[in-house]
């Protein structure tokens, strides 16, 4: 199989699981869909052609941005139905864990990630203070299931993946019985590990987010970049020590171990705010906001490293 007869039969594949050559062209950002159509074309064209170099780099790289796949899929070939049967025995696999949770100690995912498309993690992480799943998904829509012991903190989260879009999973059997520090501590280690995970080497991302969150008299700014380097800037002045039961002091620990394992520099300043539920809650929605800015695909990247160095990870 020439290059030209792999790209043609890579693009159709991407169109049925797109759903149309219009869907297909949509979801990787072209204006206008007839541009696939024509590509489409002049590869049926050139087929014979042993000289043909198919489509160009950038936009083969544009193609595996807007449909989540893996930079050099386009240059493979595939088998739809061996593809299929992976799919199949991953949900199997889900099953079989779903079942075991029942009789298991150590905590699984429960929202369905077996067939999600796109940028998927699940890491565990256990210690003898905290046994903790994070599963999630960057592409997702904002979906969201916790089970922590630690009510405030699933409120917050919740608010993370209802503003970033991202499917958020988070179990965590956690020694509250002394307090809730460590739970709460490794949690944002764990999520920051998927994090850095699910984002892989960054590539066609817009690295950048930053967002302005009001909530009556409170203000938040979040500012974000996936730089592949740890840094965390944290203004926050709570009017109160306690919010219910919940120390308002373990959000910095959250946000120092989610960025220290995620690799990102972030910058949190609440602006204003007398009232601490508002002042975290600003805060939480914001970082949402800013994640989703920073983790999208820019198709005006169409593949490329958002860095001059040329790599935005700490290997």
């Amino acid at each position: 199989m020439n290059k030209t007869q792999l790209h043609l039969q890579n693009l159709q594949l991407l169109a049925k699981e797109a759903g149309s050559m219009a869907e297909l062209a949509r979801r990787c950002g072209y204006d206008n869909s007839a541009s696939l159509s024509q590509i489409k074309r002049r590869l049926e064209q050139q087929i014979d052609d042993e000289n043909s170099r198919g489509i160009r780099p950038s936009l083969l790289a544009k193609l595996e941005a807007g449909m989540g796949k893996r930079k050099g899929w386009m240059n493979r070939e595939h088998d739809p139905e061996e593809e299929q049967r992976r799919k199949e025995a991953a949900a199997a696999r889900a099953a079989a864990a779903a079942a075991e949770q029942e009789v298991s100690s150590v905590p699984v995912s429960a929202l369905d990630f077996s067939h999600a498309e796109g940028r998927v993690a699940v890491v565990s992480r256990n210690t003898c203070e905290t046994q903790i799943t994070v599963a999630i998904n960057l592409d997702g829509t904002g979906k969201s299931r916790f089970d922590t012991g630690v009510p405030f903190l699933e409120h917050m989260l919740d608010q993370v993946a209802r503003h970033s879009l991202i499917d958020i999973d988070i179990t965590c059997k956690g020694d509250l019985h002394i307090d809730d520090h460590h739970t709460v501590e490794d949690i944002g280690i764990t999520f920051g590990q998927a994090l850095k995970q699910a984002l892989g080497n960054k590539a066609g991302i817009r690295r950048y987010g930053h967002a302005y969150v009001p909530l009556d008299e409170a203000l938040s700014r979040v500012v974000i970049d996936l730089s592949g380097r740890p840094g965390l800037v944290y203004n926050i002045e709570f009017t109160r020590a306690l919010i219910g039961r919940f120390d308002v002091d373990l959000f910095s620990e959250f946000f120092t171990g989610l960025v220290n394992h995620s690799m990102m520099t972030l910058h949190i300043d609440n602006l204003s705010g007398k009232n601490a539920h508002h002042q975290a809650e600003t805060v939480f929605k914001a970082f949402g906001r800013a994640l989703r800015a920073a983790v999208e695909f820019d198709p005006r990247m169409a593949g490329q490293m958002p860095s001059t160095k040329g790599t935005l990870t700490e290997e």
